[in-house]
């Protein structure tokens, strides 16, 4: 749409459904190439092919408690009255390669994890033996392979043990390390340029005159980057001229990314709608969303390029429901927000139109086996506490016209807390 009709008057002619919006927007973007890392860096990446393990897991037969390596037919029969004599042959310590092959009425003394000595079938607890200088005395009889862990038990060498698309956790972490897969295969995160644009805006640690307002955009959206995997790069404060506006974008396009806070409404100062139509193609400007109204998405040089209301808490809840799902679209995730959803009860009503989608955000606490959920009382798109103090946020579908008292609804909860499920 380079040079469109978004581009020759300010307004909204149509605001786009948030259906809609996120369609176009995950229609632009793709999953960034993969790339190969060191498995103890992976942690909350995701992965761009299976795991195949190339080992068994363990490797070898082992013990798993401490006691006395035996052939499980010399216990038969044994009891306190009449303990099986075996003598003992050596030891097995972690580590170690193992003793000589066992044989008929024999023992070792082995530690848990060993590797178990050849011959022997099974281990005897030694709670259960009574020693006697170099024999003891089995208690009580145990089957072939009590005590023992078998190799490939964990993992079977050619065994898929990871899926491709997987966010690693750190029990995925020592699984890599458990079948020696080093150097697994991950998507690359996506690289977000974070402007903030407005001539009245002030960094946080300077301090101005005048009817100054401090620049808390760059700093929560580049959080918000980086809680949905990507890596922020926060390039200052753009004033309300074209010009500037458009070296700024053109020197972030090195990213995957940029998103811009500010310039998004329909005012005289409001100019990046225009600029990004002028430098790309403006898909949209305007969703039938509140907050987050404003925002509006384009490409430009190939790179996706979102423009955020100014207003804090409208520029966060507009990142939610449109930069995150791109951002885990490019990592090879769903094109979804990814949240946490529970059921909620809600105690009190939500009024809303038709043909808007409503984000109310939520307090959650826990009534009985109930969960209910309190909506926040909203002032206006700039109440960042809001945004702070909520535990999640419900939509309000464009088909409805509210929400009433005691109805069941999704939350989606935000990950920081779950302090929530102690709240009465």
């Amino acid at each position: 749409m380079r040079g469109s009709r978004m581009s020759a008057r300010r307004g909204f002619a149509v605001r786009i459904s948030l259906d809609e919006a996120v369609r176009t927007i995950a229609a632009s973007v793709e999953p960034l190439p993969a790339e190969e890392v060191n498995f103890y860096e992976s942690l909350g990446r995701v992965l761009a092919e299976d795991v195949v393990a190339g080992i068994n897991v363990p490797q070898f037969d082992r013990a798993a408690v401490d006691g006395y390596a035996v052939i499980a037919s010399d216990t038969f029969g044994a009891s306190p009255a009449r303990p099986a004599k075996l003598r003992v042959v050596g030891s097995v310590k972690v580590g170690a390669r193992g003793s000589k092959r066992l044989r008929r009425g024999e023992a070792v003394r082995i530690d848990t994890g060993a590797r178990m000595p050849a011959g022997a079938d099974s281990v005897v607890m030694v709670e259960n033996v009574v020693e006697e200088g170099g024999h003891v005395g089995v208690l009580s009889p145990v089957t072939p392979g009590k005590n023992v862990s078998k190799a490939g038990e964990d993992v079977r060498a050619g065994e898929t043990v990871l899926r491709r698309g997987r966010v690693l956790g750190p029990a995925d972490i020592g699984l890599l390390a458990s079948v020696r897969h080093l150097r697994p295969r991950v998507h690359r995160r996506p690289h977000v340029g974070v402007i903030s644009t407005g001539s009245e805006l002030v960094a946080p640690h300077l301090s101005a005159s005048g009817p100054h307002v401090v620049d808390a955009n760059s700093y929560s959206i580049a959080a918000a980057v980086t809680a949905a995997g990507g890596i922020p790069h926060r390039l200052g404060i753009v004033p309300d001229e074209e010009k500037d506006l458009r070296r700024k974008i053109a020197s972030a396009l090195k990213y995957d990314v940029v998103i811009v806070s500010g310039g998004s409404a329909v005012g005289r100062s409001d100019l990046v709608p225009e600029v990004i139509s002028k430098m790309g193609d403006l898909k949209f400007h305007g969703a039938a969303i509140r907050p987050g109204g404003p925002s509006g998405f384009g490409v430009i040089g190939g790179k996706p390029v979102f423009c955020l209301a100014g207003f804090p808490a409208g520029a966060l809840i507009a990142f939610d429901l449109l930069v995150r799902p791109a951002l885990r679209k490019l990592q090879g995730l769903p094109a979804d927000r990814g949240y946490l959803r529970v059921r909620a009860k809600l105690e009190e009503g939500v009024p809303s139109v038709l043909g808007r989608a409503d984000v109310v955000r939520m307090k959650l606490m826990r009534r009985g086996k109930e969960i209910l959920a309190r909506p926040m009382r909203i002032t206006g798109s700039s109440m960042l506490t809001t945004v702070a103090d909520a535990d999640g946020f419900v939509i309000v579908p464009e088909s409805a016209e509210g929400l009433e008292r005691g109805q069941e609804v999704e939350v989606e909860v935000y990950g920081r807390s779950y302090d929530w499920l102690n709240r009465g």
